[in-house]
Order: C-alpha cells, then sequence, then structure tokens
C-alpha cells in the first residue's frame, strides 16, 4: 500500500483558490505541520480489510473517509490532522501503518528551545515523561543508562558518598617491612643501620667542639652528631586487591558517562545539520537537540561529581593502582560490613550498560498544547512568588493527581496576617460553589454542566471578600484567539459566572485573560477596554519564552488592583 499526504492551501482573499500539494518524503518521514491542513491518501492494490484510520491509536472522522474501489484509493478529507502535536506521528489503516514527523507552526524554534530548556529545569523527571519513551520501572531502568537516565550513576555517587566517612575512619591495610631514612633518636636501629652509617661517613660533619654535646659520638677519636640513619619500619600499604578495585568502579562510572556524552554529541551533530537546513518553526530535531543538550549538561554534572569523590578515595588510598575489571568476592568483601556495601555498589555499577541503540533521542509525538499549559502554569507560579519576595510567607502545594501533571492548588499565605491567595488548575465552576465561590447563573450552554477554565486566581483579602481572575492558556495564534475564542470566553468566563457569598449578588470576575504565544497585532497585552483603570479587564496576553514580561505585569496589575497585603 501507497501512503500520500497532500498540503491544503487556500487563499484567505476572493476568489479564494485552493492550492494542492503533496508532501514528498525526506529521509523517509513525511513531514508536515502542526496546525495546517491535510488530505491523506491510501493507495491499495488489494482491497484492504477494514479502512478505518487511525493516528496516534485515535480514529479519524469516519465521515471523512471514502473508499473508490475502482482506482484502489482510501482518501481522508480536509482536515487539520496532526493540529497540536509535534514529533513522529503513526498513521495506520488495516495492517499497514506509516510514520509522519510533525513540527510545530506556532513555534519558533527560539522559543521551542527557550520552553523545554525552561520546563526541563523546572522539572526534569515530568519533561522526559512528555517528551520521551523511556521505561518506567524494569529491569532496564536498573541496568541501563542512557541521555534520559542518569538515575544508576547518581545512585552509585550518593552510596559512596555517604560511606566514605566510615571508611576513612578505617580503610583496611596490609603491613609491609620497609627501610627508610629516619630520626637518629627515635629509629629502631639495626645492624643495616650501621653498615649504611659506615658507608656514608663522608657524609658526617666532624669537630672536636662537639666532644661535650649530648647527642656527640665517637668514631676514631672524631666527634659528630648523627641526625638520621637508615633502619626498619613497618608501613601500612593501602594498595589491597579490594581497594584497588574500589578506585577501578569510580574509572568504570567515568568511562560510561563520557561514552554516553560523546554519543549525544554526535547525535545532537547529525541533528543539528538537519536544523540549520529547516524553515524557522520548532522541529522535531529542535526538541531532541534541546532535550540531549540539557542530557549533556546532566551527565558533565554527574561526571564533577564523579572526579570529586574519586579524588576523595584516591587521597584515602595512597599509591593504588585502580583495578578495572568487575571485583571478585574476597574474605574481607564478605566479612567487613562497609566492604560489604561497597561490593554491592561496584556490582551495580559494572552491570551498568550505555544505551545507544535508539539513535532518535527516543522522543516521542508530544501534544504542544498540554507542553504550553504545563509552561503557562510554571510562569504563573514563578509570577506570584515574584510578586511575593519580600513577604514572610509559607507556600503550600497540593499533591499532583494520578494523570495530571499540575497540582490542583497553590496557596500562599503570610506568616502574620489573614489574607490568601489561591492559584487553582482547572477548578469546576458549576450551579454551585465547589472548587471556588463562582457560580453558573443565565443561559451558559446547554451542555455544559461545569466550566474548567486552565487556571484561577483567588484572592481572599483581610475582610474575607473574594476577588477572582480567570486565566485560559490557548496554544493558538493571537488572531485566532481573537477572532475565534475572545467573544466565547467572555460569555463563559464572565457572562455566565458571578461570586457568590458576597454583599453584591452579581460580583462578576475582576480579570479574564487568554494567554497565547504570540502578540495581539503588535502588543504583548491586547485588552477590551478602553481604560484599563476601570474593571472588568478582559484580554489577550502574550506568553513565550522570548518574552515573559508580560504575563508577569499581567498578574502584578492584578495584585494592585487588589491592593493585595495591605
Amino acid at each position: 500500500m501507497e501512503f500520500k499526504i497532500f498540503h491544503i492551501r487556500k487563499d484567505s482573499a476572493p476568489p479564494y483558490n485552493t492550492e494542492r500539494e503533496e508532501v514528498l518524503p525526506i529521509d523517509g518521514f513525511h513531514v508536515v505541520l502542526e496546525h495546517h491542513f491535510y488530505e491523506l491518501e491510501f493507495h491499495y492494490f488489494e482491497l484492504p480489510v477494514s479502512t478505518d484510520v487511525f493516528i496516534d491509536e485515535i480514529e479519524v472522522d469516519k465521515s471523512l473517509i471514502t473508499n473508490d474501489e475502482q482506482i484502489g484509493i482510501v482518501k481522508v478529507g480536509l482536515g487539520q490532522h496532526f493540529s497540536n502535536q509535534l514529533g513522529h506521528a503513526t498513521v495506520k489503516i488495516d495492517q499497514d501503518s506509516f510514520q509522519v514527523r510533525v513540527d510545530a507552526s506556532k513555534l519558533s524554534s527560539e522559543d521551542a528551545e527557550g520552553m523545554i530548556t525552561y520546563l526541563y529545569r523546572k522539572n526534569k523527571s515530568l519533561i522526559l515523561q512528555l517528551f520521551t519513551k523511556e521505561e518506567v520501572g524494569g529491569e532496564k531502568n536498573n541496568s541501563t543508562i542512557s541521555m534520559t537516565r542518569l538515575s544508576p550513576l547518581e545512585k552509585f555517587i550518593n552510596e559512596m558518598e555517604n560511606i566514605l566517612p566510615a571508611l576513612a575512619h578505617s580503610p583496611r591495610y596490609s603491613t609491609i617491612q620497609d627501610r627508610e631514612i629516619q630520626d637518629f633518636a627515635t629509629a629502631n636501629i639495626d645492624e643495616q643501620s650501621i653498615d649504611w652509617l659506615l658507608e656514608h661517613l663522608d657524609e658526617l660533619y666532624f669537630d672536636d667542639s662537639l666532644k661535650d654535646h649530648p647527642d656527640a659520638i665517637e668514631i676514631d677519636g672524631q666527634y659528630t652528631v648523627i641526625d638520621r640513619i637508615d633502619a626498619p619500619v613497618i608501613k601500612m600499604e593501602y594498595a589491597t586487591y579490594e581497594n584497588e578495585c574500589i578506585l577501578g568502579g569510580f574509572y568504570w562510572a567515568r568511562k560510561l558517562v563520557d561514552d554516553l556524552i560523546s554519543h549525544i554529541e554526535r547525535i545532537n551533530g547529525q541533528k543539528s545539520l538537519i536544523q540549520n537546513e529547516g524553515s524557522g518553526y520548532a522541529t522535531f530535531e529542535s526538541a531532541q537537540v534541546i532535550i540531549n543538550a540539557q542530557a549533556i549538561e546532566d551527565a558533565q554534572d554527574i561526571r564533577t561529581r564523579l572526579y570529586r569523590l574519586e579524588r576523595k578515595y584516591m587521597q584515602l588510598f595512597p599509591n593504588t593502582t585502580p583495578n578495572v575489571h568487575p571485583p571478585l568476592l574476597t574474605k574481607r568483601f564478605s566479612s567487613v560490613n562497609v566492604y560489604s556495601n561497597i561490593f554491592l555498589n561496584l556490582l551495580q555499577v559494572y552491570n551498568l550498560k550505555l544505551d545507544t541503540q535508539n539513535d532518535t533521542g527516543a522522543v516521542k509525538t508530544s501534544f504542544l498544547d498540554q507542553i504550553y499549559e504545563l509552561y503557562t502554569y510554571y510562569q504563573l507560579y514563578d509570577a506570584l512568588l515574584e510578586c511575593f519576595k519580600d513577604f514572610n510567607y509559607k507556600l503550600e502545594i497540593s499533591d499532583t493527581e494520578e494523570g495530571e501533571f499540575i497540582p490542583k492548588r497553590v496557596s500562599i499565605q503570610p506568616i502574620n496576617g489573614k489574607w490568601q491567595m489561591n492559584l487553582l488548575y482547572q477548578p469546576q465552576i458549576g450551579r454551585e460553589p465547589g472548587d471556588t465561590h463562582l457560580v453558573l447563573h443565565g443561559k451558559p450552554h446547554r451542555d455544559s454542566f461545569y466550566y474548567t477554565p486552565d487556571f484561577v486566581l483567588e484572592y481572599c483579602d483581610p475582610h474575607l471578600s473574594l476577588r477572582y481572575g480567570i486565566l485560559d492558556a490557548k496554544y493558538k495564534m493571537a488572531k485566532t484567539v481573537l477572532e475565534q475564542d475572545l467573544k466565547e470566553s467572555s460569555f463563559k468566563y464572565y457572562t455566565c459566572v458571578r461570586v457568590i457569598g458576597e454583599k453584591r449578588d452579581h460580583q462578576k470576575p475582576d480579570f479574564l485573560w487568554l494567554i497565547c504565544p504570540n502578540a495581539c497585532y503588535g502588543r504583548p497585552v491586547w485588552t477590551m477596554n478602553y481604560d484599563d483603570n476601570f474593571l472588568p479587564i478582559i484580554g489577550i496576553v502574550m506568553n513565550n519564552a522570548e518574552s515573559n514580561d508580560p504575563i508577569k505585569q499581567s498578574i502584578k496589575k492584578m495584585m494592585r488592583e487588589w491592593n493585595v497585603g495591605i
């Protein structure tokens, strides 16, 4: 079966001409843009058992599918079939499947880099969960390291750091007989010492004036004072098999990290070539390069920690050469508690293997609206904390519910004060108060039992009066938000919502912000108001990695209007 994709473009002005262009494969993949319109075709020689079409396990609307048996083509009609996706999507019909690479078209590569880097630093495990196919749990996680799984090495370092103090008190060593030049007064002189002295008489200073010196000795009628002499000594030798194996474990761990960094850098070199040939959109390759670059930084941090810890162990075991082979169980390894723990850690690090099978970096398809919502949450969170940086407050964050990435509630309360600020995620607004004191009234949409905006800011002032701001993240172009979403959102979240429990029964939310990645007609903050000094304020706020100042200023304006903390 042959798979074809056609890009459909329609002029925005009369006579509204339509252009249909086939998307030809590049390096084996059809490359599409996430919010553009496409038609799909499946050319077959044998009639398929089923004409149902799935894109990443989601069935395509059957009304869009036609089957022309005379020419042997199954067609999927016009649609945004890859909307909000980034990565590799699988298109499946009957027993055949095809890979499509989806690039973002609402974010520039610079925006995507800033956004993903920011989220990676905020919540590494979460962003890897969203962008990678790494297994969670299982034997693989304990026996392999990869660009997204450094935890086995981190565990090794943590264990060896914890063991070091106990080992420093009682490192194992062997004793050997040796000779060295020592202080004459304390040396244990033997026959070899006398022989050494006789051989070095020419190095002694003889003078009759030394005759009365308490340490003077007479040799052939001449007097001298002996300061140093060769004598036997018992030395502690730390170069035992067990200590050599310990240093060898660090060598092996560092080699794994070095190999991993080289592997990621090679992948990034290949991806960067493709990325540099792009159109400026946020591409699948750009997401890989960003995550891989962060993984290199993490691996370099691991390497630095390993090096510093290895130096401490080398100081503990002077003149010891690393044994770079897996350790064998010895009596000391089995009978001494601290060495037994080290032996287990060494076995684990020697069992680690570098996973280089997936050269794509295991980046999977992600939904960009979900990523943007998460990015908006952290931006709001940071903006709030910045507003209260001069306050002495306590911060409470609720647990994240199963299947969710964002906590339902973040509460800020002063240590000495009666007000409270809550950042709520997807609270339900129904006919009766529930998550908030916002309720539906009037004539909301018939099929809506409740509304769930992305975020609600709730301020309870010292007089127990409630103030609300509603913020909805829209992963759309600002022009689309203005033309399609602003009117509907104003009806939903302002016309059909009120605050109960107040002296004024019809009190409304004070703010309604729709948050999107770009500026509305060149204005980072666009409002419906003729005068921003009067409430309510309804508008559109830009929020992206290039400039997060608009969202910060919007939050600060809300704080000023509500006299927060006064």
